[in-house]
């Protein structure tokens, strides 16, 4: 058994432990199910929202520019991890937690390629993107965070697939963002 194997089978292991010990949780707690399942549904344009609001200087804590660069490298960010994750989901097409453990997820999702997870690696991308900004990373980094444990908690998604997809993501990130701060410094 080659190095990858071992690893694969160690994650896999990890990850079954954490979705059973969720599952028991979604019994007794319907208040963090509840909440679970908004946050996973509704992070992302949350996130958004935050970047608009930045992107439009609205509230001034920099400058035009250094605000629309950063907000453009976020969403460059998390368009490149995810074109980078597809060709990774496609050949892994690790199923996800609901099509090999006997439970219907929280929230509904079609079934196959969990591995990496585009919603991690997407919101960490826009988090570490705006990077340059004051304040907003922060409050993006805490609902990337949110949105990362809400898809594992709903069951849509392993442990190893959100860390995979979050570091991915969070890398990019702030790739870009020293790219768009490069630019900027240059100009």
């Amino acid at each position: 058994m080659g190095l990858t194997d071992w690893l694969w089978r160690g994650f896999s292991l990890a990850d079954a432990v954490v979705t059973r010990r969720l599952e028991k949780l979604w019994i007794t707690t319907p208040w963090l199910n509840a909440l679970m399942i908004i946050a996973a549904k509704y992070t992302p344009i949350v996130m958004l929202a935050i970047l608009v609001i930045a992107a439009a200087n609205i509230v001034e804590v920099t400058t035009a520019e250094v605000s629309f660069v950063s907000v453009a490298s976020s969403i460059v960010a998390a368009l490149l991890i995810r074109a980078l994750h597809e060709p990774v989901s496609r050949l892994t097409n690790r199923p996800r937690p609901f099509d090999t453990e006997p439970f219907e997820p929280l929230l509904e999702h079609e079934r196959g390629e969990s591995f990496p997870s585009n919603h991690a690696g997407g919101s960490m991308a826009l988090a570490c993107g705006a990077l340059h900004l004051p304040f907003y990373p922060w409050l993006l980094l805490v609902l990337a965070i949110l949105l990362c444990f809400s898809r594992i908690y709903c069951g849509l998604h392993h442990l190893s697939d959100v860390l995979v997809g979050a570091l991915g993501g969070a890398t990019c990130g702030v790739v870009c963002a020293f790219a768009g701060y490069a630019v900027v410094a240059h100009a």
